[in-house]
């Protein structure tokens, strides 16, 4: 996996990845909520939905998390595009400022 993208609004960046239900989320700012892991392999880390949340919890704890990370599909996004779905998703509702 590339540790970099060239977006075509943000230019070369940095890369995290999104589920699949955020990506298609951040445009339409669908509320499907935004959670983040500690992993630091890339420029922003992992991120997830509410439901992905949801499946993560329910597998069982010391069991692989392999089966789960393929089903929520991720997308690469470019950092600034990583932080604006975390703005729409996760800081704009909690802090209810519209930016």
């Amino acid at each position: 996996m590339p540790d970099e993208v060239i977006c075509p609004q943000h230019g070369r960046q940095g890369i995290g990845l999104v589920c699949t239900h955020i990506a298609h989320a951040v445009d339409s700012g669908k509320q499907v909520g935004f959670f983040w892991g500690d992993d630091t392999d890339t420029a922003r880390p992992d991120a997830w939905c509410y439901g992905c949340e949801q499946a993560l919890l329910a597998v069982p704890k010391g069991q692989p998390t392999d089966k789960w990370f393929l089903s929520c599909d991720y997308k690469i996004f470019c950092a600034t595009c990583w932080d604006r779905a975390k703005w729409v998703l996760y800081e704009q509702r909690r802090t209810g400022s519209d930016g």
